[in-house]
């Protein structure tokens, strides 16, 4: 597991564009490196409309305590 000190400003905005809806703007190697420090994850069950990736209860709590 990839800990907080290992994630860039980059990493970091990528993580606010997960929380916001915008995965697409997320590059591959921020991805990476936000799911295995367990930031972000896929939902085992996709609905139609639904975004493909969605915050783990750390990555809410880091957006949660950047907004502080």
């Amino acid at each position: 597991m990839t800990s907080f000190t290992n994630l860039d400003s980059r990493d970091l905005e990528c993580l606010g564009w997960v929380a916001v809806g915008r995965p697409d703007l997320v590059s591959e190697a921020s991805l990476e490196r936000l799911r295995s420090a367990g930031l972000v994850r896929q939902p085992e069950r996709i609905a139609e409309s639904a975004v493909p990736l969605e915050l783990t209860p750390a990555g809410l709590a880091l957006i949660r305590s950047s907004d502080q």
